[in-house]
């Protein structure tokens, strides 16, 4: 199905609207009273900053968290590096085996990269007093709390819309010739949003999918935001690529827009975790339970990500249980994606 077209102005009506609704007592709109953590935020003054990798959003949006969370909490810095997925997981593997202890919270797209992590005992167990909040399908995704989640986005089709009057409505419309010399696709060996949505094609499809797309042949960047570059430029026409940037895009007046296939948008469960011997462990609690507030959901919604609260509306009125998407199992993750980068490099010679 197809979205809500949203623009900035939009944005505004359709966010005071849905507060609206949510003030009479829409179902979807519960509201979350959030815990004290003056004790805690007192030990993170004391530590004075926190240290972040994340492969979540797009640099902007990484900005705009970190800046959120300096206003609130006055006193503590955040250090971050935004990089795809891949990067980050292997950047954080290095350091452990090196025995260096730089790093506070990882924040990866790949679920799996949380599910080896524990197995290493690498991520601290922590229970955020405000992860109440989260929808209660998204609620303890780590039964023992080493993480919880930390962002959710989804692999869509995006497309040029000056170019295309009449997108693809499923995924399996991208085999057709007509889009031939005119795909754009990440990689997964960098992405965890493109390894996931690589392992879902493969799973409903089968590899001959992806036999059939390289003949299309199609451009193969890095990062899933590369699609939206090569979209706005004009270089390619359509992608499989990232709702959330490219609405940030489109919401700036480039011709870009989204349609969520038929045959199921891909959703990105993107957790987020402390590490074990994190050098600022209250500061990395404190900005890990910083997710499930207020003003992290309202942040998303500002740069066109979905919330993680309920009584924050979504920027263009969608809610969640409205769409209709595809979830990789994490033990499904941690053993197809290797395979899936090892296929892929094979069928596309990248």
């Amino acid at each position: 199905m197809m979205t809500a077209q949203p623009t900035r102005r939009s944005f505004i009506q359709l966010a005071g609207a849905a507060t609206a609704a949510a003030s009479v007592g829409m179902p979807w709109a519960v509201q979350a009273k959030d815990a004290d953590t003056t004790a805690l935020y007192a030990a993170a003054k004391k530590e004075g900053s926190v240290t972040w990798w994340t492969a979540h959003y797009a640099q902007d949006a990484a900005e705009a968290v970190r800046d959120a969370f300096v206003k609130k909490y006055p006193g503590i810095q955040v250090s971050f590096i935004r990089q795809t997925a891949q990067v980050v997981y292997q950047r954080t593997l290095q350091d452990l085996k090196a025995g260096v202890k730089e790093l506070d919270v990882f924040a990866s797209t790949d679920e799996a990269h949380y599910a080896i992590l524990k197995g290493q005992g690498a991520l601290a167990s922590y229970r955020p007093p405000d992860a109440g909040a989260l929808p209660k399908a998204f609620q303890r995704i780590d039964p023992d709390n080493d993480y919880q989640l930390g962002a959710i986005g989804f692999v869509i089709i995006n497309y040029n819309s000056d170019k295309v009057k009449a997108p693809p409505k499923k995924w399996t419309d991208l085999l057709d010739p007509r889009w031939k010399d005119q795909i754009t696709l990440g990689h997964p060996g960098f992405s965890g949003y493109v390894g996931n949505w690589v392992l879902a094609m493969n799973d409903k499809y089968g590899w001959d999918f992806f036999t059939k797309l390289a003949a299309n042949n199609p451009k193969i960047g890095r990062s899933v935001n590369d699609t939206v570059t090569d979209i706005v430029a004009g270089e390619r026409s359509v992608g499989a690529g990232p709702d959330n940037y490219s609405y940030d895009k489109k919401a700036q007046g480039n011709p870009i827009d989204v349609q969520f296939p038929e045959d199921d948008a891909i959703i990105i469960v993107s957790p987020v975790g402390i590490m074990k011997d994190a050098p600022h462990p209250n500061a990395a609690r404190l900005f890990e339970n910083f997710f499930y507030s207020k003003e992290y959901s309202q942040t998303m919604v500002k740069v066109f990500n979905f919330p993680l609260r309920s009584d924050v509306p979504a920027f263009n009125g969608m809610h969640l249980g409205k769409i209709k998407f595809y979830r990789n199992k994490v033990n499904r993750l941690a053993t197809g994606v290797p395979q899936m980068i090892a296929q892929w490099r094979q069928t596309f010679g990248v």
